[in-house]
């Protein structure tokens, strides 16, 4: 092919700019934990209310399930050679119980300092025309509880800094949660990507909830984000469901998504108390292609107890329709595990037990590269900038010191690091292809489940 100089130009500017890209994306991280999940179970400890197996409280783990057979396709971030369509299964609640959950725990001393967590996640309900016993939640806790709060010895699953998400958006304002151990958060806190949906939108996000004021927060329409379609077909029939069952807009349910944490333990935060840390959650749906941040776990954000600041705490005003949401949230420690994990807060039971579950793929843990010294900006040159962003930290974030850091590493550039190491990775070699194709995204109020 053939191409006129100002379309060379062109497509030398946009290899430059996608290699760029690629190579500051390659440093950013290493990868320090894999688990496909696909039949190993070693490290990992079950957990539910009863600790025990389909027991007092019917829950359970099973590693390497094939979930071909239920027509669930196979998860986003699979990598080549792993064993196809095989994850982890957490079923619970299966003697309708309140408040159930089951949990798989992985302790590991390497998930430490900045960090961050990412896993596929698939959540499964019994799909019947009654919508019995439909709604449980799903997600990702990371961290620990500590001395202080130990958390409810008789909830064992939830520890650290969690975020969940309901199978079906009938879960009525807490479709999409926040918590630190067991406290699920409010969104006055701050720790929400919207801040305020109303006092009666509590303890999180409803299925249906739009934001369209960039002042509020994030600008976020979960109807459009998880639009609804029809479950009989999203599975091949596989499962069973009535052909008219859809699922419902705004929740995850029947989708592959990626649950994403960025945890950084020493996160200052943006909050009056004491405590350190933050965890950043995000969700990407493989059938929508849409991400959307829930928000960050912040550890010296405190139990904001008048959050209507009527002179009254933990009340509430039927007056006026507001509250003051007590969460009893404290620190979490943010190190050291990570739990996979699935809830039900209701008495109702699924119509078969089979078919309500979460499943979980693809466990990365990621640490970030020590990054280019004197790099103070993070744009990939050691410039005149990072002098500036020296100078205006001095005293806080850095010491004189840094100053022969800049000084002595003046011009340098990440791509010039890079080439130390030049072996492809596979987002490298995604980046190549794209590059072809141009030469040719404390009250809560619950529904009846």
């Amino acid at each position: 092919m053939h191409l006129s100089p100002p379309r060379r130009r062109v497509l030398t500017a946009a290899l430059i700019i996608l290699f760029s890209a690629a190579s500051r994306d390659l440093a950013a991280q290493t990868e320090i934990f894999f688990d496909q999940l696909s039949g190993n179970s070693a490290g990992w400890v079950f957990k539910a209310r009863s600790n025990d197996v389909l027991g007092q409280f019917g829950s359970d783990s099973l590693f390497g399930f094939d979930y071909s057979a239920l027509g669930i396709p196979e998860a986003p971030n699979t990598r080549v050679g792993d064993q196809a369509t095989r994850g982890v299964r957490l079923r619970t609640n299966a003697l309708g119980n309140p408040e159930d959950q089951a949990g798989v725990v992985l302790e590991n001393s390497s998930f430490a300092g900045k960090y961050t967590v990412q896993v596929d996640m698939w959540l499964n309900w019994a799909a019947d025309d009654e919508l019995i016993g439909t709604t449980e939640h799903g997600g990702l806790f990371v961290g620990k509880a500590t001395a202080q709060d130990p958390g409810d010895p008789g909830f064992p699953v939830q520890r650290g800094a969690g975020a969940i998400f309901s199978t079906d958006g009938d879960c009525s304002n807490c479709d999409h949660i926040l918590l630190k151990n067991r406290a699920e958060l409010d969104t006055f806190s701050g720790q929400y990507s919207v801040r305020d949906f109303g006092f009666g939108n509590q303890p999180g996000f409803d299925n249906t909830d739009v934001n369209s004021n960039a002042a509020n927060g994030e600008l976020l329409d979960f109807p459009a984000m998880f639009p609804t379609f029809n479950i009989n077909t999203a599975t091949g029939g596989a499962q069973g469901t009535p052909v008219n069952l859809d699922q419902p807009a705004g929740a995850i349910g029947f989708q592959w998504v990626t649950i994403t944490a960025e945890i950084d333990p020493t996160d200052p935060g943006m909050g009056e108390g004491p405590g350190v840390g933050t965890a950043k959650f995000s969700v990407t749906s493989e059938r929508s292609g849409e991400t959307f941040v829930l928000g960050t776990v912040d550890n010296s954000v405190l139990d904001e107890m008048d959050d209507d600041m009527d002179g009254d705490t933990c009340d509430f005003s039927s007056a006026t329709n507001q509250e003051d949401i007590c969460t009893g949230e404290t620190p979490v420690d943010l190190e050291g595990q990570v739990t996979l994990a699935l809830f039900d807060f209701f008495l109702s039971t699924a119509s078969d037990v089979n078919l309500a579950f979460a499943l979980f793929d693809n466990l990365y843990v990621f640490a970030p590269d020590a990054g280019l010294p004197g790099d103070f900006n993070d744009d990939g040159t050691v410039d005149a900038a990072d002098y500036t962003v020296w100078r205006d930290g001095l005293g806080t974030e850095y010491v004189a010191a840094d100053y022969d850091i800049w000084r002595n590493n003046y011009g340098a550039t990440a791509s010039a690091a890079a080439a130390t190491n030049p072996t492809p990775e596979p987002s490298a070699i995604v980046m190549i292809g794209l590059v072809g194709g141009l030469g040719l995204s404390c009250r809560r109020i619950r529904r009846r489940d």
